[in-house]
């Protein structure tokens, strides 16, 4: 699960920089990769910090449901971003910025969102898997860009090639994900889950704070 909700979009089109400067035919598309990418961090930010902080919308955004919501949408994001970068890379430069925008998003969810609430839901062993698998996200980029080029000149596979087998492995992180609803042990009881309204209480009992 971790692989889909990492930074695998964003190692991976980074990977191929060279290749999207060659086809585009512009050294400053690496700048604009950076950009887009930075822009990312601040709208999920800023979205984090209205959303749970000031919440408008009066929604409990720190329940249960709200929260697996989040990690199946980030799934399904990543899983489209991948698919899109292996049919049309080459069709536009602004495939691959957007592409690059909606990457880096996954990634700050996964730092801002999920990482802080995984935990009051799920057992801790549970979060050593997800670690190991935001880990190979960068690991399985680096390898397959030198399986594809290992030297200067050599191409073994496509681009195209590259981001099917990562769009692959994505698609196998979604399914990890959607095996937890029958899968049991990993999710904490309901008598084990503190909600925001249990926390306050205990801080206005607490005899220091009186």
């Amino acid at each position: 699960m971790g692989f889909g909700t990492g930074w695998s979009s964003n190692d991976a089109i980074f990977q191929e920089l060279n290749k999207f400067i060659e086809r585009y035919e512009d050294l400053q598309f690496a700048s604009d990769l950076v950009f887009a990418s930075s822009c990312a961090a601040s709208v999920v930010l800023v979205l984090a910090f209205v959303g749970l902080y000031c919440n408008p919308s009066r929604y409990d955004l720190r329940s249960l449901g709200f929260f697996e919501g989040t990690i199946s949408t980030v799934l399904a994001v990543s899983c489209l971003v991948q698919f899109a970068l292996f049919m049309f890379w080459q069709q536009s430069r602004y495939v691959v910025l957007a592409c690059a925008f909606m990457g880096a998003m996954i990634g700050n969810i996964q730092a801002f969102i999920i990482y802080p609430f995984f935990n009051a839901f799920y057992r801790l062993e549970l979060i050593a898997y997800m670690n190991f698998g935001e880990t190979l996200t960068s690991m399985t980029s680096g390898v397959l860009a030198l399986a594809q080029s290992p030297t200067v000149g050599v191409e073994n596979f496509s681009v195209q090639t590259y981001f099917t087998i990562l769009f692959g492995l994505t698609c196998m992180a979604a399914s990890a994900w959607a095996s937890l609803v029958w899968q049991t042990g990993f999710r904490r009881d309901a008598d084990e889950v503190d909600s925001p309204q249990d926390l306050s209480d205990e801080e206005d009992d607490h005899p220091e704070r009186k």
